[in-house]
């Protein structure tokens, strides 16, 4: 909805929900296919519409940032990947091949919101740096507004993952929140790039650099150095709620 607000787009929802829910390995394995069937439908628009792959902009959360990488790994020129806090676990430390990485569209753009470790802490996010700009909000770890709760005691990744997760996963949602809420705030979400959120925190990071600072979110594609080969890391805060940009 906040997309139709500032531009003329074709908006596609993939409801791969049946694949998802299920426990953990087999949403892990159905990765695959979804993202087969993903690019599968990019084909189809390209041969048959002569719509170009460069146009395309995936944004997948959680899991579905790894079956927007597998569709883009699959989808030679695609445009842009916007991967919403990737999950952790099965991904983190595996080869390119596996999980969403740079090569997967011209250009890949990361929020970080559930970074911690998945034991003790139950960060369900990736901590790895993914794309060309990961974007380590407040840290990446911990989201103003998202109280650490008892259940993040429990470590039975299935249990969590069909059924608790909106309440013990605060911080993993935060990403397409933020995501949404950028669209409306083209410059709210400033990012620094800075070695560490302590450094940034100390504010050993500002001003921008002489090529300017990213915005985190939708626009994050407007930044000059967005394709550099080297990994990018920018932190930035938010506010506790929406609207979060600040």
């Amino acid at each position: 909805q906040n997309m139709f607000e500032v531009e003329e787009v074709n908006c596609i929802c993939v409801d791969w929900k049946r694949g998802s829910q299920t426990t953990y390995s087999q949403a892990v394995n159905n990765v695959r296919v979804v993202g087969a069937q993903v690019a599968q439908m990019l084909d189809v628009l390209k041969t048959n519409y002569s719509y170009s792959p460069s146009q395309v902009h995936l944004i997948g959360h959680s899991l579905g940032a790894h079956v927007a990488g597998e569709a883009g790994s699959r989808t030679p020129g695609l445009g842009r990947i916007t991967g919403l806090d990737p999950v952790e676990a099965s991904f983190q430390g595996t080869s390119e091949e596996v999980r969403l990485d740079p090569s997967d569209a011209a250009f890949v753009d990361v929020i970080h919101t559930d970074a911690a470790p998945l034991i003790p802490s139950l960060g369900f996010g990736t901590s790895q740096l993914v794309g060309h700009l990961d974007f380590f909000p407040n840290g990446g770890e911990e989201m103003p507004g998202c109280k650490k709760n008892a259940l993040s005691q429990i470590v039975d990744l299935d249990g969590i993952w069909s059924g608790t997760k909106d309440f013990v996963a605060c911080n993993h949602l935060r990403s397409y929140k933020y995501y949404a809420d950028s669209i409306l705030n083209p410059d709210g979400f400033t990012a620094y790039p800075c070695a560490s959120y302590r450094a940034f925190k100390s504010n050993k990071c500002f001003p921008c650099p002489d090529e300017g600072c990213p915005q985190m979110g939708h626009y994050a594609d407007k930044f000059a150095g967005k394709a550099s080969p080297e990994e990018q890391k920018y932190f930035l805060n938010t506010g506790d709620s929406s609207s979060f940009a600040r």
